[in-house]
């Protein structure tokens, strides 16, 4: 048989079918068997891509507030070729205040892009990526950021095509509830509300469920399964450490840009929920009329019931999550699983640099703004030992640096800490200093630069890392190999990076990603962790139920 007539034939192999094209390599429309049915994908820049896949039936209605129930069967073949919904947005309470009408202009985030698919209650839906549906490769399920109250699985920054064809590892995103609709605590109001305030991340771990029972056919290993995000994802992440019913559904955990060491305690998420009720004009006795109010004035309500108390996110419930996820220590249901953990240099700038005032302000204003991050009184201790340390820095610089030690670089290196100490499973410790030149260079390195270069999709993402240079691709590549790496053998590894030694409380090693050059550094930042250790986390407050005078809410992201 001439090579001519083998490009133009189809077999079947491990469901799906196949062409033996050597410029394709498989079918154009593969179709794949899943546990509710088959599934149509589409060939894409050397990789099989499976879009808006069904996971769970519709929240929405008798649904809303309860655990997610997996996707009833079909019948035929349905299209996994466009993203899903996007879970409603919103329903929290802003972090900060917008600008008021009038205010002088602000710059553009470097955070954004497309926007995603239309919201709907019938969001829960993921998508995979993979080489091919034979094989039996790592799997690094990606939950995405945006706290607890906002984002998408479908974001441009979370293609898998990339990391899926040159890592020879199968990529997954999910979409599940968010805020309100996942995280309101209404368990004071009956039995039948036990789960209510823990239901977005009972969808995550229905999503892991499917993780277990599908990916075989797509060419994934049920039995290495990396969970991992950044921001509200690294959140998440870190709560499905210590979440029950998420054991044994993974392996591995990274943490980027979001340690959370502690989550809501009840008598905070029971009072957020009895404020929304009062806002929907709700009687704790009809509390059934919550599943018939329409969407927006759910959003409105639990938006304006959140407001002083931080965000909707979840709660420690003394049973799907029986305390916090690593406070006082690393949770011991996940002794054995090991973590890769960390932040970026100067993360803040991406929430305080969109004011221009940033640029020019003067010691006065930099005290000013440094006031609700440290203790009363200590600004002006800050500022000096950062001005010592960071001569040349100007003020906007060190405003970001000493919010970003102050709370995401802090937290990472108390959890990385405590899962050290822990004397399981190792954990490694990464800080991000690349500097992104967008907006001239004014971010420095902000929060989720990170992103685009652990999945390797710099080109969707320019808007903030900026062209895509060798020198940038060079160490999307390194990233992109040390994520897939250790999803594949519970160690960070790649082509051209040093030997990354696991962390602990008395060198602290910390692998350092920089433009041009990756190194080991011992204690990085070891004074500004101190001087902010001397604080105590921004989080020992931020679940309980805020004391007159006390700052409520949470940290960006």
């Amino acid at each position: 048989m001439g090579s001519l007539e083998l490009n133009r034939r189809w077999v079947l192999a491990g469901g799906l079918w196949l062409a033996a094209s050597p410029a394709l390599g498989q079918a154009a429309n593969p179709v794949v068997e899943t546990t509710a049915g088959r599934v149509r994908g589409a060939a894409q820049n050397g990789a099989l891509v499976f879009k808006g896949i069904p996971y769970g039936e519709t929240t929405a209605g008798a649904n809303r507030f309860m655990p997610p129930k997996p996707k009833a069967p079909w019948t035929g073949v349905r299209d996994a070729l466009a993203y899903g919904p996007t879970a409603p947005q919103g329903g929290s309470a802003p972090s900060r205040p917008a600008p008021a009408e009038g205010a002088p202009r602000r710059y553009t985030s470097p955070i954004g892009g497309a926007p995603p698919p239309a919201e709907s209650e019938d969001c829960l839906v993921l998508n995979v990526w993979t080489p091919s549906t034979t094989g039996k490769r790592a799997v690094l399920f990606w939950m995405h950021g945006g706290g607890f109250a906002t984002g998408s699985g479908s974001s441009a920054w979370y293609d898998g095509t990339n990391i899926a064809r040159k890592q020879d590892v199968v990529i997954v995103t999910v979409n599940h509830r968010l805020n309100v609709l996942g995280y309101a605590d209404l368990s004071a109001y009956g039995p039948q509300y036990a789960a209510s305030g823990n239901v977005g991340m009972l969808d995550c771990v229905l999503a892991l469920r499917w993780v277990k029972d599908n990916i075989a056919r797509f060419g994934g290993d049920p039995d290495r399964v990396l969970i991992h995000g950044e921001s509200g994802g690294g959140r998440k992440t870190s709560m499905m450490m210590a979440f029950t019913p998420a054991q044994g559904l993974f392996h591995r955990a990274v943490v980027q840009s979001g340690s959370a060491l502690r989550m809501d305690g009840q008598p905070l998420a029971r009072e957020k929920a009895r404020r929304l009720l009062t806002e929907l004009n709700i009687a704790p006795r009809d509390v059934r009329r919550i599943h018939d109010v329409p969407l927006a004035d759910l959003q409105r309500a639990g938006a304006r019931a959140s407001a002083g108390l931080g965000q909707w996110r979840p709660v420690v419930d003394g049973k799907l999550l029986p305390r916090h996820p690593f406070e006082p220590d690393a949770p011991p249901m996940t002794k054995n699983v090991p973590m890769l953990i960390g932040s970026n240099r100067t993360e803040q700038s991406v929430f305080l640099g969109l004011d221009p005032a940033v640029d020019t302000m003067d010691d006065a204003a930099l005290a000013k703004a440094l006031e609700s991050w440290v203790p009363a009184g200590r600004a002006g201790e800050v500022i000096a030992a950062y001005k010592r340390l960071y001569p040349k820095s100007s003020h906007a610089e060190l405003l970001y640096m000493a919010t970003t030690d102050r709370g995401y670089f802090l937290d990472s290196t108390i959890q990385a800490e405590r899962k050290a100490a822990q004397g399981g499973a190792p954990v490694w410790m990464y800080g991000f200093y690349r500097e992104t030149p967008v907006q001239n260079g004014r971010f420095f390195v902000p929060h989720a630069e990170e992103i685009p270069f652990v999945f390797d999709s710099l080109a969707n993402a320019e808007r903030m890392v900026g062209p895509v240079t060798p020198q940038a691709q060079a160490l999307a590549d390194k990233m992109s190999a040390a994520w897939a790496n250790f999803a594949k053998t519970g160690r960070p590894s790649a082509p051209g990076l040093p030997d990354w030694p696991t962390y602990n409380a008395r060198t602290r090693p910390t692998m350092i990603f920089d433009e041009g050059r990756a190194h080991v550094a011992n204690d990085p930042r070891g004074e500004q962790r101190r001087l902010m250790a001397s604080f105590g986390s921004q989080q020992d407050t931020q679940s309980e139920l805020p004391r007159p005078g006390q700052r409520g809410g949470d940290p960006p992201g």
